[in-house]
């Protein structure tokens, strides 16, 4: 079970799957969830992309089998860990695929070590949260703490922090489901989701690190940083995302001067996750396209 060591001292859970099988794949390829899940997000997306890369699959901070760290962090601590373990790999360059919160850490890595870069895919993200998502977090306060707040901001994170520490950590999962998943799917995959959040809770999700990944997304703003990041990029995304509306996508094409979006129709937030073919093959398409 590899770890690599943070600048500020944290273990950094990741797995490598698959050898990679032809010498044009010999780039490897690292797979970056988004907030609250661990490395089983990309569940659907390994079985495929190992066949031909080795596949980087990383426990972002505060998550799965990573450390939490005492103090609040930020997206930019998060890309220092993706770079700690290409150096303690001896990776120089990869391609990179994040989802939501992993798309915004990727983007703080891209702007940072541009170099390190081969392609970017950014799936469901955005550069800045605005009203939008800050209402669904006052709308998951509501849900699970009972807790009604005019302003959600880091500030408001750092005070209440240990009210929301001692937070059902179901009751969150649950939120989110509600919020990522269409609702067809979410019907017709009931016992599916159950198990999988089950499980999780049981060994990859930690509260304390929520609360503090979400303190890294009320911080983060990359829009400055976004003309900078000279990879080519795929920006894909789905028309009925409800939780970071499309739009957000279409803001991250136009300040990036090497990208191209892809939007996918009938797809949610976790399109990765409910229409895994279609994702799979536009990602594959795009990293193989010379």
């Amino acid at each position: 079970m590899p770890y690599a060591v943070s600048k500020d001292g944290l273990k950094i859970h990741y797995e490598i799957v698959g050898k990679g099988k032809e010498k044009s794949q010999d780039i490897p390829i690292f797979f970056i969830m988004g907030l609250g899940m661990d490395m089983r997000g990309w569940m659907f997306q390994v079985p495929h992309f190992s066949e031909k890369y080795r596949v980087f699959l990383v426990d972002n901070r505060g998550i799965g089998k990573s450390d939490v760290p005492d103090d609040f962090f930020t997206t930019d601590d998060m890309a220092d860990d993706i770079y700690e373990i290409m150096r303690r790999e001896g990776i120089e360059k990869a391609h990179f695929v994040g989802a939501s919160m992993g798309g915004m850490i990727l983007q703080k890595f891209a702007s940072k070590y541009p170099d390190n870069v081969e392609k970017l895919v950014l799936a469901c993200t955005l550069a800045k949260l605005d009203e939008h998502e800050k209402e669904i977090m006052r709308q998951g306060l509501k849900f699970i703490k009972d807790i009604e707040v005019d302003k959600i901001d880091e500030d408001f994170v750092r005070k209440y922090i240990d009210t929301l520490f001692d937070t059902d950590p179901e009751k969150i999962l649950r939120f989110i489901s509600k919020n990522i998943f269409s609702p067809s799917f979410s019907q017709e995959n009931l016992d599916f989701i159950f198990h999988f959040f089950r499980d999780y809770i049981r060994d990859g999700f930690k509260v304390k690190g929520f609360i503090k990944q979400v303190y890294a997304l009320l911080k983060h703003d990359s829009s400055e940083e976004l003309p900078k990041i000279k990879a080519e990029t795929l920006i894909i995304t789905g028309d009925k995302d409800r939780m970071v509306p499309p739009r957000k996508s279409y803001f991250l094409a136009q300040h990036m001067p090497n990208s191209i979006l892809k939007v996918i129709p009938e797809g949610s937030h976790a399109f990765m996750f409910e229409m895994h073919e279609c994702f799979n093959a536009e990602v594959d398409s795009f990293l193989s396209d010379k």
